[in-house]
């Protein structure tokens, strides 16, 4: 546990540290309180918090004293990955990491655009493919989202980072198929204390040429999320490998109708905004806060999907607001697991909210999950 070693050191209670700056403050309120009733309180607390705490003065080391590396090495993963993730929340320079379960140094060339320069070079435990966009060249890891979200807390530190994590990206290419031409524009924001991704895609035909936006030869249709992609080929050759794949799988027919619906989402809205040109076609993702709207232009020379995701607040990459969105590499791709309870369209309507009222990586209404016991940690 080198890592709790250095951050002993880090906080200031380290074997060199200054005396003076170990005595107890006798005006604080806290150490007014009896000794059992001080032990009440600090039962109560995370042990992250504690460990905080403990750093705080020579009283309160007393109160909570333990061996921290026992302690952490006692608890379960999802809970070590949380202890990690609340010291992180202190820490403006640290960011918690799911793989080696332990804290990394920030490293502010590492922004969402830069997916593929990170990832060739060596990074802390590399760079994990967890959002199904990295073929956009753009990838959202849970640290740039933590990062976004503490640093727009703290306000006065790594101010150009957090403008570099925060700036849209957008990429034009040639389509695969002349004459179709392609776009992806990727736009973050922090809405109500919460990072919020709007991801958009569009397919245009430039011609008088009777082409379809959406060909079945076209191989490179978006993965809005996980649990919304398509396989090899346009809409209708996607819907008819899907419906194949869970034919074999010997379902009942009704089994086999509502999983056929759940994974052709973005198929049948498209569908749908060919049968509707110039009419938006809403949807939500059942199993991760994502939103979706899908439109054909009247013209039918234009095809345009956007998508709306919801990584929720300041918390551990174990929650699950952001756990929803990352694609398990191991499982089957049929199984999309949990269903996730939120309301359908109000992450586009926060979004839409959020612009008219002008909101930028500032203004929040939401509790994180973390809180801070102490104060004076920002400047660590």
């Amino acid at each position: 546990m080198h890592c709790l070693r250095f951050l002993c050191r880090l906080l200031g209670k380290g074997r060199h540290h200054h005396r003076d700056h170990d005595q107890d403050n006798p005006n604080a309120v806290i150490l007014q309180l009896p000794l059992d009733l001080l032990l009440l309180i600090t039962d109560q607390l995370a042990l992250h918090d504690k460990f905080l705490l403990s750093h705080t003065c020579k009283t309160l080391r007393q109160v909570t004293c333990q061996d921290w590396a026992i302690e952490v090495s006692r608890l379960s993963f999802e809970d070590q990955i949380g202890f990690w993730a609340g010291l992180a929340y202190s820490l403006p320079n640290r960011w918690a990491c799911l793989k080696c379960c332990q804290l990394h140094p920030i490293d502010t060339s590492d922004v969402p655009r830069a997916y593929w320069a990170i990832s060739a070079r060596d990074v802390p435990c590399t760079v994990d493919m967890s959002r199904g966009v990295e073929i956009e060249a753009y990838s959202v890891q849970h640290y740039h989202v933590q990062f976004a979200l503490k640093l727009s807390r703290l306000g006065n530190i790594h101010r150009r980072y957090l403008k570099a994590l925060m700036k849209p990206y957008t990429c034009t290419r040639k389509s695969p198929i002349p004459p179709l031409a392609e776009s992806y524009t990727a736009e973050p924001r922090i809405i109500n204390k919460r990072f919020i991704l709007r991801e958009e895609w569009k397919f245009r035909n430039n011609t008088s040429s009777a082409i379809p936006i959406f060909p079945d030869e076209h191989d490179l249709f978006p993965s809005v999320c996980p649990h919304m992609d398509m396989l090899y080929g346009g809409p209708a050759r996607s819907r008819f490998r899907k419906e194949s794949s869970i034919r074999q799988m010997g379902m009942r027919q009704l089994e086999e109708h509502v999983l056929l619906k759940e994974v052709t989402l973005l198929e049948e809205g498209i569908a749908s905004a060919c049968e509707s040109p110039g009419q938006w076609i809403f949807n939500s993702c059942l199993h991760c806060a994502t939103d979706i709207a899908v439109m054909i232009s009247t013209d039918e020379r234009e095809g345009t999907i956007r998508a709306w995701h919801d990584f929720g607040i300041e918390g551990s990459p174990m929650d699950i607001s952001w756990k929803a969105h990352v694609r398990d590499q191991h499982a089957y791709w049929l199984d999309l697991g949990p269903y996730l309870d939120y309301p359908h369209g109000s992450i586009r309507e926060l979004w839409l909210e959020g612009a008219s009222h002008g909101t930028g990586t500032g203004q929040s209404t939401l509790r994180s999950v973390f809180k801070k016991p102490i104060d004076g940690l920002s400047k660590v």
